[in-house]
């Protein structure tokens, strides 16, 4: 089974774009929501720095990567 992995952290922008799309591809309804999502996107200290996570229920399809533009997630 493949695995998502956060690989260049420091290049995260924190749109949360992956998140988004792994919310609405991984929910039955279809729909955007965050807190659905299998992965985090958090600001580090109030700075432009983003600390990116991904839970332990992560399906590992890849959906994330796929919608990064910045390369922090890699799927092997």
């Amino acid at each position: 089974m493949s695995e998502v992995r956060v690989t260049k952290e420091e290049n995260c922008s924190g749109c949360r774009l992956c998140a988004l799309a792994c919310s609405f591809f991984i929910s039955p309804e279809r729909a955007f929501s965050l807190s659905k999502s299998q992965i985090r996107v958090a600001r580090t200290d109030g700075e432009n720095r983003f600390k990116v996570g991904l839970l332990e229920d992560c399906l590992g399809c890849g959906i994330c990567v796929d919608y990064c533009h910045y390369g922090v997630l890699s799927k092997e």
